[in-house]
């Protein structure tokens, strides 16, 4: 629908410092900027970019120009309501000037911290648009883009104006791929020729023409025979031919993404239905006005009763899914289109791009899929393996009575028979001397119990006997006992 947006530089705040800076996007983002910069307590800090800070929440979407004026208008106003901070000769018509200020300012350090980071974001941003020549380099894009040039007419000696660009030392080389691919656009394809005369003007990388290549890829066309009758693609919105007041003022972001000029239309009812069908169609105007005449004045809410927040839950909502990624621009224009046609405009996508995230993906899209490392090719996770070890058994411990008395007496040591609560197995009894052990059901792995070790042998006289008159000596005390205390 639109290759142009991720390739065109952009220059409201939030689109400039992501595609020029090295701003770290994953869980958060962030900017690695230097703390209390000038002071002794200076020190390297990374520091958030969301939807907390305040600053940065009110500025990106303007544009850079109107963003500093802005940072530095605010902080003229901070200075004019606490002039016991600063000398009255103190210069706050500069950047660097007012960085100086903010580092004095000890008593103010959440703020002072976020005005630095921002400024000094803003300073980065407009030191590499003047040394890298984006100036001259974003006038030939936006006629590429546009088909006309700052004053809406159709552009001359646009190749040579390309060509003296690429050949400047000052652009990059990220710069000059971005160039030649918008030129590729405005031409709709070109001889292969031509394309190799451009990659040698920009002494670019062979890897860069496999970019080239794979544009082809998302529906543009690359290469095109010398005589090819083919008309160019019609645009799918119409561009304007006039300019605005504040197009003049912004010559160098006259670029609209086709996301705007669609949620425009789209807001004015005049979307193609054939392009862009509805999934249910929304009913007719007669049929709605007629459903409102019909209620009832007496079940209707008075205007007086309403709340303060009633009138944003009447909005209409406008949700948009980006395939394969939306820009930051795209982002700028369902803020704009909001808050213009008064609906809520919300945008969904997978990831945000960047020039150089979009580059590289294009790139890749010849490679070989194994090399890639996407995450819907990495192995699913799996717990660790030691969740699935089983414990090692518990050694059984040999018990310490009869079978110590056992292997003194010489007898052969086994481990002991217990059940499976514990408890110790019934001892069976031994077969009669001389007599057939497989017929008395002698078990040959049946092994002797501890009670069984420290028994004696000998049945005509020995333990067992004397523990029986023991046990009749003890019984006939207590009958003793019992007698006299019947007497008493």
């Amino acid at each position: 629908m639109d290759l142009i947006a991720p390739v065109i530089h952009e220059f409201t705040y939030q689109a400039m410092a992501h595609d020029l800076l090295p701003i770290t996007e994953g869980e958060k983002v962030l900017y690695k900027t230097v703390a209390n910069e000038g002071t002794p307590q200076a020190q390297e800090k990374e520091m958030e970019i969301g939807e907390k800070d305040k600053i940065w929440v009110d500025n990106r979407h303007r544009h850079m120009k109107d963003t500093i004026e802005k940072l530095m208008g605010d902080f003229q106003k901070f200075i004019d309501e606490n002039p016991h901070f600063t000398n009255e000769n103190a210069d706050t018509t500069s950047l660097n000037a007012i960085k100086d200020m903010l580092a004095g300012l000890p008593q103010f350090q959440e703020l002072k911290e976020a005005y630095s980071l921002h400024l000094t974001m803003a300073q980065e941003c407009m030191n590499i648009f003047q040394q890298h020549k984006l100036p001259d380099v974003a006038s030939v894009e936006q006629t590429l883009a546009t088909g006309l040039d700052e004053d809406f007419r159709k552009p001359k000696n646009l190749a040579d104006q390309v060509v003296r660009l690429l050949d400047d030392e000052n652009i990059g080389g990220a710069d000059r791929l971005r160039l030649i691919l918008l030129y590729i656009l405005y031409r709709d394809g070109l001889i292969p020729e031509d394309v190799q005369r451009l990659l040698s003007h920009a002494s670019l990388p062979p890897d860069d023409f496999e970019v080239i290549s794979n544009i082809e890829l998302l529906g543009a066309r690359v290469a095109k025979a010398l005589k090819d009758g083919k008309p160019a693609p019609q645009p799918l919105f119409p561009r304007k031919t006039a300019p605005t007041v504040e197009e003049e003022e912004y010559a160098l972001s006259r670029f609209e993404p086709n996301l705007k000029l669609m949620l425009q239309e789209a807001a004015a009812g005049t979307l193609d239905q054939t392009a862009f069908p509805y999934i249910k169609p929304p009913l007719d105007n007669s049929e709605f006005i007629a459903a409102q005449s019909q209620t009832s004045l007496r079940s209707a809410k008075p205007t007086w009763a309403r709340s303060r927040t009633a009138g944003n839950d009447s909005r209409q909502r406008i949700i948009v899914f980006m395939a394969g990624g939306a820009t930051y621009s795209e982002s700028r224009a369902c803020y704009d289109v909001s808050s213009t046609s008064g609906r809520e405009i919300f945008l969904a996508t997978s990831h945000m791009l960047t020039p150089s995230l979009f580059i590289q993906q294009v790139e890749d899209l010849s490679k070989d899929r194994r090399r890639l490392d996407l995450p819907v090719d990495r192995p699913k996770p799996k717990a660790p393996a030691h969740l699935f070890e089983r414990e090692a058994p518990k050694p059984v411990v040999a018990s310490t009575g009869g079978a110590a008395s056992g292997q003194a007496a010489g007898l052969p040591s086994r481990p002991q028979a217990r059940g499976s609560a514990g408890a110790q197995q019934p001892q069976q009894s031994r077969p009669a001397q001389g007599g057939d052990r497989s017929s008395q059901g002698y078990n040959s792995t049946q092994v002797p119990t501890a009670g069984m070790a420290a028994m004696n042998l000998d049945r005509n006289g020995g333990t067992l006997e004397k523990r029986n008159k023991l046990s009749k000596g003890e019984s006939g005390e207590k009958k003793i006992k019992g007698f006299f205390k019947k007497m008493m």
